[in-house]
């Protein structure tokens, strides 16, 4: 089963930057909103650009991975 879950789990997160990177006029409004309340939330807005790539490499490094 791991063998089916792991590269499904890669397409998976893969898609899910490809969206986040793709409609990020809908979800980066409210995700600035709710940062902005807080001291630290200045400091993780400076992040949340970057989200969509995190999101595609840890994707496509589990991806090509092996397991051994």
């Amino acid at each position: 089963m791991l063998k089916i879950a792991k590269p499904l789990i890669a397409v998976v997160m893969v898609l899910t930057g490809l969206y986040l990177a793709v409609f990020g006029n809908s979800w980066g409004p409210i995700a600035f909103e709710l940062l902005a309340g807080s001291e630290i939330g200045a400091w993780l807005e400076l992040t949340v650009p970057f989200l969509p790539m995190v999101f595609i490499g840890l994707g496509a490094a589990l991806f090509v991975s092996r397991h051994q």
